[in-house]
């Protein structure tokens, strides 16, 4: 008889270039309750990060295009949960390695099921951050809610689309500040801009013209060369 399913509805991000081996850890988690995006390579680990938030990242260390220690070098100033490396590397050096780096624990290949679960529960002990005091950010008469992903200007619901949603959130979060075209392309699109794709300009733009039919006192400000800004409209040419 397998485990009887819990709800803790953790949300966990699994790098694992083994498809095998991520098909089995998927099943394992979900049938705990959790919410599992997997990820291959580097390339998909950094756009899922981009996209999302996460209770917890479980990553290999051998990678086919790039390394476990690398990958979190380069973004662990954007990591706001614990990581876990999963890796067949045994030596004490690649764990002391793997803890250096900022992991939170480092397990040998194979591991148990049980003792993969085990750690994932302390780890979610000692990093729970009691809920949110609200839901939603404000900004003049500009409502993002977080939960219901959706956006209202003076009570008024926005109609877009989920790419601009997330567009929106990103401004909101940041509000008045320049955000330049780098990035937003990174946190948009999860990999560096290239100076050339106007994916994220195009964004913009629509959302800058669904925000203006509706009100005039929130803008989308764009510095030429430099970026864009949600601003007041005193600030917003």
């Amino acid at each position: 008889m397998g485990p009887a399913v819990t709800t803790t509805g953790y949300r966990i991000l699994l790098l694992e270039d083994d498809e095998q081996l991520a098909a089995l850890i998927c099943r394992f988690l979900g049938e705990r309750g959790c919410i599992v995006s997997h990820a291959g390579n580097g390339n998909d680990f950094l756009k899922a990060l981009h996209h999302r938030e996460y209770d917890l990242i479980l990553a290999d260390v051998v990678l086919p295009d790039a390394s476990g220690f690398r990958l979190l070098e380069q973004c662990r100033h954007q990591l706001t949960c614990p990581l876990i490396f999963i890796s067949a590397l045994s030596s004490v050096q690649d764990q002391v390695s793997g803890l250096e780096l900022g992991a939170c624990d480092y397990l040998v290949k194979p591991v148990d099921p049980e003792l993969l679960w085990a750690k994932i529960e302390a780890n979610m002990r000692n990093t729970r951050k009691p809920a949110p005091a609200c839901s939603d950010i404000r900004f003049g008469p500009l409502k993002v809610d977080l939960t219901s992903r959706e956006a209202s200007v003076g009570g008024e619901p926005l109609q877009l689309t989920a790419n601009e949603f997330d567009l929106l959130l990103i401004f909101a979060e940041q509000p008045s500040e320049l955000l330049s075209r780098e990035y937003l392309f990174r946190r948009v699109i999860g990999r560096e801009f290239d100076g050339l794709d106007r994916v994220v300009d195009m964004r913009v733009s629509r959302l800058r013209k669904k925000l203006e039919a509706f009100t005039d006192e929130v803008a989308i400000r764009s510095v030429r060369g430099r970026g864009y800004a949600l601003c007041s409209a005193r600030g917003s040419h």
